[in-house]
């Protein structure tokens, strides 16, 4: 019986680690926090009221909805539709510094590369140079780690926030390179974070 007992406790704190993140804040395929990828720009209107919504348009994303702008619990929502009424949310997505939300398994705005990398089982991201002419920063692959297999939905931008000294030749090549691996010598001289998260819509 004593022997027993430590497993059983052991499994009731890995049960509770698992259902930790309060709903209200928590990042997943249905959705971030109460806003869900099934919503319309009318449901959204009902949910939060029209005073919480604010329009905006990104010339190469699209239109799109800001949700409680320039508060921590801010959710850009990008639709499919290009003209009103919009009814069917492309992907939801948070960019706020200070945002509240986060995955299951922790992944949140401001992480840096390296942890994220450890997230992902030290398998590398795939992202679009921080220079290319369109999307810059995209993560393009996950390449089968934990990530995309935790949060299938899942996409995120990378921003490069500091640097410590590079070599001029180094640098110019890096430039040069349409997509990046996360492996890449120069990046242990780069200070990258997390600054988007998206959770797609894939219905």
């Amino acid at each position: 019986m004593s022997c027993q007992q430590p497993s059983s406790n052991k499994d009731a704190v890995g049960q509770s680690k698992e259902t930790q993140i309060d709903s209200s804040i928590l990042i997943s395929c249905d959705g971030i926090g109460e806003i869900k990828t099934n919503t319309s720009y009318a449901e959204l209107e009902q949910k939060v009221g029209a005073k919480a919504l604010t329009a905006h348009e990104n010339t190469i994303y699209g239109r799109f909805t800001t949700i409680w702008e320039n508060t921590p619990k801010a959710i850009n929502v990008y639709w499919k539709e290009k003209t009103a009424p919009f009814k069917t949310v492309d992907y939801l997505e948070v960019v706020d510094p200070a945002s509240v939300y986060r995955t299951a398994d922790s992944l949140q705005i401001g992480m840096g590369l390296r942890d994220l990398v450890r997230k992902n089982e030290n398998m590398p991201l795939t992202f679009r140079n921080f220079y290319a002419t369109e999307k810059s920063g995209l993560i393009t692959s996950f390449n089968n780690g934990a990530i995309a297999r935790n949060n299938p939905c899942l996409a995120g931008v990378l921003e490069w926030s500091s640097q410590e000294n590079v070599y001029k030749d180094q640098y110019e090549a890096f430039k040069k390179q349409e997509i990046v691996e996360s492996y890449e010598k120069i990046l242990d001289r780069i200070e990258v974070n997390l600054s988007a998260i998206r959770i797609l819509n894939k219905q």
